[in-house]
């Protein structure tokens, strides 16, 4: 076809659209409402992945180099530690700041860690290792132990078993409410699309009847099926991330007043804006144009 047929059918489409302004903002508004729904299940999941990598990230273990090693041996055994995957962290503690820590933690009994400092501290230097993920425990752990210079390791199991279950739990669920979500938004949408052409079902029978072929009957259709994709994309996608920036300030309001609220971070905007804009073009002028192109067809051969 000419670019001319082409520009014709987006007139054509616009002229539809604003012809049939109620059908057309209802479709908008009906296909806004569940892309909306799909948004805020999308900013669930993403800040429960969030959350399921914070949680993963607070795994730790406890080396303990044996006390008659030097500070160079020390760096050498953090040194070669550092090579293995999965730890993204190494906090080095040397016995004088944990004599220190102790004494702090005591409180009014510090007094009782008094002439242990220098040759006398009974302490050993000690490495916390943070591990990006629980599955790296066991082979970091098998590591450790053939150190020579490693006297004791200390992790607890069942705290990275929990964080494991955890972890598992709070994917599976998101993944399951945003495919789930994801349907339901594509049934909502298809069947907007389909009762919007249904109610001009005479209108395209009766081009069909003066000659009109198939394709110039269905372009403008697809074309009006994409534009309110888009229309319904947008206007959804500024509510969505609009409301979640208010919650986002909200929240940063109650972190500091209630320090329980700093456990669980939101993810910022800016890390979920292009996938959920992605999202909604794709499900909302996707479906649009899908559901134009059966809805047409059904008519067309009628």
């Amino acid at each position: 076809m000419k670019l001319r047929t082409y520009k014709n059918f987006f007139k054509e489409a616009l002229r539809n659209i604003f012809r049939n302004r109620v059908m057309s903002l209802a479709s908008i508004v009906a296909i806004m409402s569940a892309l909306f729904i799909l948004g805020v299940v999308l900013i669930l999941a993403f800040n429960l992945e969030h959350i399921a990598g914070g949680l993963e990230s607070k795994v730790e273990i406890s080396v303990f180099l044996d006390k008659d090693i030097g500070s160079n041996q020390a760096r050498a055994v953090v040194e070669q530690i550092e090579k293995n995957d999965g730890i993204y962290e190494i906090e080095f503690i040397s016995k004088e700041e944990g004599l220190a820590q102790w004494k702090k933690e005591l409180g009014e009994k510090g007094d009782l860690l008094e002439g242990y400092e220098g040759n006398n501290n009974p302490l050993p230097d000690k490495l916390i290792l943070r591990i990006e993920k629980p599955e790296y425990v066991d082979g970091i752990i098998s590591i450790l132990n053939d150190i020579p210079e490693v006297d004791k390791v200390n992790y607890s199991q069942e705290v990275v078993d929990s964080i494991s279950r955890i972890v598992q739990t709070t994917r599976l669920v998101g993944l399951l409410l945003m495919l789930m979500l994801i349907i339901i938004a594509m049934i909502i949408i298809n069947n907007t699309i389909k009762i919007n052409v249904y109610s001009r079902r005479r209108e395209i029978r009766i081009m069909k009847y003066i000659g009109a072929t198939d394709s110039y009957i269905r372009w403008p259709y697809i074309i009006e099926g994409f534009t309110l994709g888009i229309f319904a994309a947008f206007f959804a996608g500024a509510l969505v991330i609009g409301g979640y920036n208010l919650l986002l300030s909200r929240a940063g309001q109650m972190a500091g007043n209630y320090a329980f609220f700093n456990l669980f971070q939101l993810l910022p905007t800016e890390k979920m804006i292009y996938d959920i804009s992605l999202t909604f073009l794709l499900v909302g002028c996707g479906v649009g144009i899908i559901a134009s192109i059966i809805s047409t067809r059904k008519h067309l051969k009628a």
